[in-house]
């Protein structure tokens, strides 16, 4: 009797292609976890920073502007592009978050991984402080440890204060503590539960006084790589937070080494009750971009149910009218297009409640809005981007430069889509997309070094002008060609 054996190749089939398809998703998953209790030299002196380096995909990021700054550069911040701006001497590095690229002296530098904006801070590959300001690093993963030495940068200030003294000097302490001026309080324990009655997040390293239940009053520093998480004692949620998010009076469990230097602190606190009739919340959206004709910002606040409430965009419009919501008494939720001729930055964003007694209440948006709807954007000049490498139907291999022109300046959205099969199975995906700028000569670059599930598939490469909103401000060009 002859056994039928296509169920089992059809199971030895659907096995391998979800071990194929799995390799090939779990190959492009980014892994962002804490580095290790990391420690920083710049030119042989430890830096500090209050928000700890993590490690993504493998790669060591650390603070860009801490280093930076340690290295003599320059470096500011622009809010609505999300851009990082650094001068050093002739050296000029522009850097946005997201993107897999940044710019030394105009020309593109790939990084390993995207800058990324974590606890308020520009986190860049360790590798990236050599490409951007041809400083030495090393990295000893057995100790945790990075060394920069700067190519003739500033030097770092010399440190004054022992590595394992943790304390700061006599005159710092608050005048209620009875220490005699040349005395220290006693050694900090490694482990302690206590209440924060003061902190220091301006120096290196920073410092955290603790109360212990004793009444004594200990030190710690606060370094680069310790973890600091905060807990709303009401609601339960937590995350990481820098030092200077603590406060007077949260109860907090210190973990220490022998020297002093804390490790993890673990913070726990009580929001105080917003007081009887006051709007307790105001929320814009859309957020972190400036706004643009066609855009509708909504504003919802929270306050005492059934009253009347308006909002102004101060500088611009006022007495703008908000509606309760029936289903959440104390809700109230309000619109505005924006219009073409409007333009302002930075202003605020102001809610007015006559609650149901005549009390008039207000309250501010905790983040400024710009707006910049004074011109239309205009089309683009010339048309679609050309597409000069790879040439339609040239084979490519991952990883893969796109290469073209453009209008100088203006913003390229570039991408890459798959198709193919897998043992007679249809797959197709994407290989990423990215948004890069022409330089001044019209020339722009885009890498890809996301890999498919499998060869010999197709490839499908488009790139549009857009805006700086991701608009699209011209058709597409596209080529296809295979990987192999």
């Amino acid at each position: 009797m002859r056994t039928d054996r296509r169920p089992i190749r059809r199971l030895l089939v659907s096995a391998v292609l979800v071990a194929v398809l799995g390799a090939g998703l779990a190959s492009v998953a980014v892994a962002q976890t804490p580095a290790p209790y990391v420690k920083v030299f710049v030119d042989g002196n430890p830096v500090y920073f209050d928000q700890a380096p993590v490690m993504a995909n493998g790669r060591v990021l650390v603070p860009l502007r801490g280093v930076f700054e340690r290295l003599g550069a320059t470096v500011t911040w622009d809010p609505t592009s999300q851009t990082v701006l650094a001068q050093s001497g002739t050296t000029s590095v522009s850097l946005r978050i997201g993107s897999p690229q940044a710019f030394v002296n105009g020309q593109a530098q790939f990084l390993d991984v995207p800058a990324m904006l974590i606890g308020g801070r520009t986190l860049v590959p360790l590798r990236f402080v050599s490409q951007a300001l041809g400083a030495g690093v090393t990295w000893d993963a057995a100790t945790s440890t990075i060394q920069i030495t700067s190519q003739g940068a500033a030097a770092a200030p010399p440190v004054t204060v022992p590595p394992s003294v943790s304390y700061p000097p006599a005159q710092a302490y608050p005048p209620s503590q009875s220490y005699p001026p040349a005395a220290y309080p006693p050694a900090a324990p490694t482990t302690i539960s206590g209440t924060v009655v003061r902190l220091n997040a301006t120096t290196y390293p920073g410092q955290l006084l603790v109360q212990a239940p004793t009444g004594d009053v200990y030190t710690y520093n606060i370094v680069s790589g310790t973890t600091i998480v905060r807990q709303n004692a009401i609601t339960g949620v937590s995350g990481p937070v820098s030092l200077s998010a603590l406060r007077p009076g949260d109860s907090v469990t210190v973990t220490a080494d022998p020297s002093g230097t804390a490790q993890n602190v673990q913070a726990s606190f009580t929001p105080q009750a917003p007081p009887a009739g006051a709007i307790t919340s105001v929320t814009v959206t859309p957020t972190g971009r400036r706004l643009v004709p066609g855009d509708v910002m909504t504003v919802v606040a929270t306050g005492p149910a059934h009253g009347t409430a308006n909002f102004a965009i101060t500088g611009l419009r006022a007495g703008l009218p908000m509606t309760e919501s029936a289903n959440q008494p104390g809700t109230y939720i309000g619109n505005y297009a924006i219009q073409p001729g409007d333009s302002i930055q930075n202003t605020s964003v102001v809610v007015s409640l006559t609650a149901p007694n005549g009390r008039v209440l207000t309250a501010t948006a905790p983040s400024p809005v710009t707006i910049n709807a004074s011109a239309i954007v205009p089309p683009a000049v010339g048309g679609a981007p050309v597409i000069i490498q790879p040439g339609p139907g040239s084979p490519v291999r991952t990883p893969f430069t796109v290469t073209g022109t453009a209008p100088p300046g203006s913003l390229v959205k570039v991408q890459a889509d798959y198709n193919g099969n897998i043992l007679l199975f249809p797959v197709q995906g994407t290989l990423g997309t990215q948004t890069v700028t022409a330089d001044q000569n019209g020339n722009w670059t885009a890498t890809f070094t996301q890999s498919p599930p499998v060869r010999g598939v197709n490839v499908t490469i488009s790139a549009t002008l857009v805006d700086n909103t991701g608009a699209a401000r011209s058709p597409s060009t596209t080529i296809n060609t295979t990987l192999q």
